[in-house]
């Protein structure tokens, strides 16, 4: 959940430091240090290409964003002690996300790179399976589950690196990744809990769905790595790919 926040820093990146001969046509060429040129392409790229990507920089699509896999594990000292794993789920509503701040570019990654946007609403549907307890009762289930996140407020801080290749060209790699997903309200839907029976399976989604952010709360921090995992992983591969003298205003 999001995970989706960096790779939208990645599309601005891509997109509104490069060249104009470069891009699709209605991108605007930023300076480094204009912010609100920078927020403004970043909204025009949600908007207009988080559903197709952009094929010519390698932008994969943003919305439904598929992520084959990723888990979260057991914590004993927490009150929610699970092993919760999601494999070939989409992530979808990234294409109504908003930018509020995106800041710290400069030509030579001093700094760390900041966005900060607000979702509607983001959906994870999928394959899921789940071990544990939460709270005081034993949890368990594997199936297809739906996760909604509610006006969730998103921010990344991502800290690159240069890395000189050849002559006069220099890419940029992760060095440093922090997501913090903040929803107003989440519902789960978790199917075939307890092998199907139903009232188990009542009496769970009504106990995890009153206490939706204390539960969230204790399995934000493994979210958090997860997803800060999966989105270094798509940026390292772009980043890399792409020299900085294309990506930046000379």
């Amino acid at each position: 959940m999001k995970l989706t926040l960096a790779l939208v820093l990645l599309l601005g990146c891509s997109s509104v430091f490069g060249h104009s001969s470069d891009l699709p046509s209605g991108i605007e060429k930023c300076g480094a240090s204009d912010e609100q040129c920078l927020m403004n392409g970043v909204n025009y790229v949600l908007g207009k290409y988080a559903k197709s990507g952009i094929k010519e920089l390698g932008l994969i699509p943003l919305d439904p964003l598929h992520i084959k896999k990723f888990k979260i594990g057991r914590n004993p000292h927490s009150p929610v002690n699970i092993d919760l794993s999601f494999r070939e789920v989409d992530l979808l509503g990234l294409h109504k996300a908003v930018a509020k701040r995106v800041s710290g570019f400069t030509k030579d990654l001093s700094r760390s790179i900041e966005l900060i946007m607000d979702v509607p609403e983001l959906t994870v549907k999928g394959p899921y399976s789940v071990d544990g307890r939460i709270l005081i009762l034993p949890i368990t289930g594997k199936g297809n589950a739906e996760i909604r996140l509610a006006k969730t407020k998103i921010r990344a801080a991502v800290k690159l690196r240069r890395v000189p290749k050849g002559d006069h060209q220099t890419f940029a790699e992760v060095v440093d990744i922090k997501v913090e997903v903040n929803p107003s309200h989440v519902t789960y839907h978790l199917e075939n809990l307890f092998n199907g029976q139903k009232d188990l399976s009542e009496n769970m989604h009504v106990l995890i769905n009153e206490n939706w952010q204390d539960i969230f709360n204790e399995l934000k921090p493994g979210i958090s790595e997860a997803f800060g995992q999966i989105v270094k992983s798509v940026l390292d591969r772009i980043f890399g790919k792409l020299p900085l003298e294309q990506l930046f205003v000379v």
